[in-house]
């Protein structure tokens, strides 16, 4: 390994959304197992920051609007740290590692226009998403000499743990959370209904849904609570982000969409089932810890099974699309999404309740024939 002061410090760059910040920390763990006295801080978008909040690793967090261009906030940031890491190729991201790292590393493309990012950053990667986004970022770290930790990481403490208590009871359940940041992620509310009416019918367990404070997924979980036919519980109010994990982690499986709460039950080791459509599961699919790979998951749509991790994903020649529009139908309702059924959600979240965590079963175990 390459000689490092006592105490260095670095500045982690995430300026994208709140999934893309919980999957890169990874990156503050493997900095402090090596460098136990090392300074983690992180500069994300406003709003993102939650989901490092109580993360062990992370000294502070800075924040700034996702539409700022702030000069003086730049000029600020100068050779603040020893290190500065980028973990996406914007253009922000590159110019706020090269002002404020003494040394600083970033990504880009393979485009022309690119160059002077080569010329700004003291190192440039290229961004590779034919590999997940995990060991894709951990990647960045190489040049340090600091051995990769691939574990995502979700804080919370035993005043989480208790106030989600208070509010589910101690009865076993399963949380599901049927909310995306964007409408082409989403799942049939009479989908979600008939599932949560299976699971508690055929499996004998509560079903809990989780709620959100914004406009749009309140209507979606109207529409569920108006489709579904038994008594189901959802929490009585939004939570934070710490006490969503804890709610995760003393579930007995979780089932949601391609969203951030669903890389949490992931990051928790909670058996779970996502329910992908258009989306890039070899690149964005939730993390099985200490996977020592570069991708869990294969390119075309299918079942893809890991440890207590199961992706649902349609098998056909258009999926994974990576598009915000269906093609077969222009909307953005994704056909591949509303044909999933929740018969063979409820069959795997069978099969993934039985299983063992990644350490203990191997490899991946990808299903051809469903989906």
């Amino acid at each position: 390994m390459k000689k490092h002061s006592s105490s260095p410090s670095f500045l982690i760059v995430s300026l994208r959304y709140i999934g893309d910040v919980l999957l890169s920390t990874p990156l503050a763990l493997s900095i402090k197992e090596q460098l136990p006295e090392a300074q983690v801080d992180y500069l994300v978008f406003e709003g993102t920051d939650g989901i490092l909040q109580k993360n062990p690793y992370v000294r502070s967090v800075l924040t700034i609007p996702s539409e700022s261009k702030n000069i003086l906030f730049y000029t600020s940031l100068w050779n603040r740290y020893d290190y500065a890491i980028g973990t996406n190729p914007s253009d922000r991201t590159a110019f706020y590692c090269a002002c404020g790292g003494r040394q600083s590393v970033g990504f880009s493309y393979l485009a022309k226009k690119e160059w002077w990012k080569k010329l700004l950053l003291n190192k440039c990667n290229f961004y590779n998403d034919q590999i997940h986004i995990v060991p894709l970022i951990l990647s960045q770290i190489e040049f340090l000499g600091v051995p990769p930790k691939p574990r995502v990481v979700v804080g919370y403490d035993d005043n989480d743990e208790k106030l989600m208590e208070a509010m589910l009871g101690k009865e076993d359940y399963i949380l599901l959370h049927p909310y995306a940041r964007k409408q082409y992620k989403y799942w049939p509310a009479a989908s979600w209904a008939a599932l949560a009416d299976m699971i508690q019918s055929k499996l004998g367990i509560r079903t809990v849904f989780t709620v959100s404070p914004d406009h749009n997924d309140k209507g979606h979980m109207d529409a569920i609570t108006a489709s579904v036919s038994s008594d189901i519980l959802r929490f009585p109010k939004s939570v934070s982000l710490s006490q969503l994990a804890a709610a995760l982690k003393n579930s007995k499986a979780y089932i949601g969409v391609d969203t951030v709460v669903t890389h949490m039950a992931a990051a928790l080791d909670v058996p779970m089932i996502a329910l992908f459509g258009p989306s890039l599961v070899r690149h964005f699919g939730p993390w099985p810890n200490d996977y020592s790979g570069t991708t869990p998951y294969g390119h075309s749509g299918r079942v893809q099974r890991i440890g207590r991790i199961t992706v649902v994903q349609k098998n056909w020649s258009c999926v994974p699309c990576n598009q915000e529009i269906c093609s077969i139908t222009n909307k953005d309702q994704m056909e591949c999404m509303t044909a999933i059924t929740a018969e063979e959600v409820l069959s795997e979240l069978i099969g993934v309740m039985q299983t063992a965590p990644l350490q203990e079963t191997g490899d991946i175990e990808n299903d051809e024939s469903k989906g």
